[in-house]
């Protein structure tokens, strides 16, 4: 939808957001720009995912044409997206779909439904329109679920639970949800609502009805997907298929219990747990497709695509041992930052002590060389050696990016700068980008003429994607426990904070430092330096370095063959710098 970095506060959005998400109040004006949708995107090429930009920029066409006002943006792009994969949502069996409804339109006053981790459980008792469209869909076949921009969401999708998904919310609400849907190719449709607000919205219940009653034999229309590699990656961390993976490595399998009831199975089963608890598996995902893109190309893209058998387990293995050198980074990560949550649960260091986290992080160290070190002779000795090579280096920067950044803590917040931040940036996530495309590459053969371009798109990656990371920090996301400016308020230097400092002068600077100082309330403190990073330009500065790097990143990856490579790293830009 509209994409727009911009901090909010309590999740709230900017005025200049809001502008762009009206939904228009007659109905009449919403049926010309569906009819318009449906003409425009009948002669677009469905063979790839309609990217934001190209949607932007085909609503703000729509709407010029009928002569309605810019404010109506966010609805057109929703009904050109509508327009775009009805045909193949049409083509998914009602049981394979899932269906988001927003917890909003509930009557607080009457409600008697009951939240928990994945949102509200509906109990049916007709307060709402709820427990009507609930009951409608469930009766068609879908799954329901009772949230907004819920990762469970994604969850279902790669586990293999649905294949398509149909959202009703806020046009926010949409953006939020919807932003990994299209771009992995999902079939997806979505019912804005009427009335935008928090408590008892109003949706428009006859398009509601209509589009999740859509249904088609077939189409001859099949977008591509990277929803069967991200699958196939989510899949290595199962239970049975992980043991299977790492059998000669350990001794136990992850299961429920007191770990201390026995001292050395427990310290294994605390590694394995954490192996397979949350996150995006993204870094494994990586490696398969940088496989895939030399030895299967573009068939593995194929929404249908059977990949059960594609990956030898050398291979998978290699993919599980990139995500255990992540995951050992991130228990160290949060003892270093004293973080409290980590996937909407308590850090590791919170709940068995630092100690333990320690050798937890440790031990997923040697899991994960020794994972790769195995595959000498399925592989080469040169082609483990290159991959151990690759991985060490990598290991290597991100210690020494890590160390830095927590040198500078030491130091006064107004020595800081820019150009030292970003060089920090560039060692503690890029080197990680490279190593997974370099261990999937090297898995299918000699990584030969890439190094180079590899290298430089993975720098530009890593520091577009720390910058958005400094951005993030100032939203709030409930569902992983994130509240606005904890890098502020735990003194992690940050390239926000540097160019606050560069923007002000010896006085103001001298005020900022007295105020990062004080103990002024968090909430106090936190909103006082939002308002001077605006007022010093800091977003806005921070918001054009991302773009600035994700052209260089883009610019690395064009032209890359063969083509399934490029199409992958331009992939990843997408996904990781949203």
């Amino acid at each position: 939808m509209i994409r727009k970095i911009r901090p909010q506060l309590n999740g709230t959005p900017t005025n200049a957001d809001a502008t762009f998400k009206k939904v228009p109040e007659r109905i009449d004006d919403r049926e010309r720009i569906r009819r318009r949708a449906d003409e425009t995107a009948a002669s677009l090429d469905r063979t790839r995912p309609l990217k934001r930009d190209a949607l932007d920029a085909l609503a703000r066409t729509l709407l010029a044409d009928l002569e309605l006002p810019l404010d109506y943006l966010g609805f057109a792009m929703v009904a050109v997206s509508n327009a775009f994969w009805q045909p193949q949502f049409a083509a998914v069996p009602f049981r394979r779909r899932l269906l988001l409804l927003p917890h909003c339109l509930r009557r607080i006053d009457a409600c008697r439904g009951v939240y928990d981790t994945v949102g509200l459980h509906c109990a049916g008792c007709g307060a709402c329109p709820i427990t009507d469209l609930q009951r409608d869909a469930e009766t068609l076949g879908y799954r329901v679920m009772v949230a907004e921009g819920t990762p469970a969401v994604l969850q279902f999708l790669l586990r293999g639970e649905t294949d398509a998904l149909m959202g009703v919310a806020c046009l926010d609400s949409l953006e939020k949800a919807f932003e990994h849907v299209a771009d992995l190719g999902i079939p997806n449709v979505a019912a804005p609502l009427l009335v935008d607000g928090c408590v008892e919205t109003t949706a428009e219940l006859t398009e509601v009805s209509r589009l999740m009653h859509l249904s088609a034999a077939s189409t001859s229309e099949r977008t591509r997907s990277y929803v069967p590699l991200l699958r196939a990656a989510e899949r290595l961390f199962e239970p049975g298929i992980l043991d299977a993976l790492l059998a000669g490595e350990i001794h136990t399998t992850s299961a429920a219990g007191d770990v201390h009831a026995d001292p050395m199975h427990g310290a294994e089963r605390l590694s394995l747990d954490w192996l397979r608890a949350g996150g995006k598996r993204f870094r494994p995902f990586v490696v398969l497709a940088a496989f895939a893109a030399m030895k299967l190309g573009e068939d593995a893209l194929h929404p249908d695509a059977d990949l059960t058998d594609a990956f030898p387990d050398v291979v998978q293995r290699a993919a599980v041992a990139v995500e255990a050198l992540h995951k050992a980074s991130l228990v160290h990560d949060d003892i270093e930052d004293d973080d409290a949550f980590r996937y909407g649960c308590e850090t590791l260091h919170r709940r068995y002590g630092v100690a333990t986290a320690i050798n937890v992080g440790d031990d997923l160290i040697g899991l994960g060389y020794r994972l790769i070190a195995s595959g000498a002779d399925e592989l080469s000795a040169e082609a483990v050696a290159d991959m151990l090579g690759v991985l060490s280096r990598s290991h290597l920067r991100l210690a020494r990016g890590q160390g830095a950044e927590l040198l500078l803590r030491d130091r006064e917040a107004c020595s800081l700068r820019p150009i030292d931040l970003l060089s920090i940036y560039a060692l503690k996530t890029a080197p990680a980008f490279e190593a997974a495309l370099t261990v999937g590459l090297r898995a299918a053969g000699p990584v030969a003429g890439w190094a180079d371009r590899l290298a430089a798109y993975s720098r530009y990656l890593g520091i577009a994607y720390q910058v958005l990371n400094d951005l993030k920090d100032w939203t709030t996301d409930a569902g992983d426990k994130r509240l606005a400016g904890q890098d502020l308020l735990s003194m992690r230097p940050t390239v926000l904070t540097a160019f606050a400092f560069e923007a002000g002068d010896e006085t103001s600077n001298d005020a900022l430092t007295t105020l990062l100082r004080s103990d002024a309330p968090e909430a106090v403190k936190v909103s006082r330096v939002r308002h001077i990073y605006e007022e010093r330009g800091v977003f806005d500065k921070a918001e054009t370095l991302v773009a600035k790097y994700r052209k260089r990143a883009v610019a690395a990856a064009t032209g890359m063959t063969p083509p399934a490579l490029g199409e992958l790293l331009h992939f990843i830009v997408d996904v990781v710098l949203r």
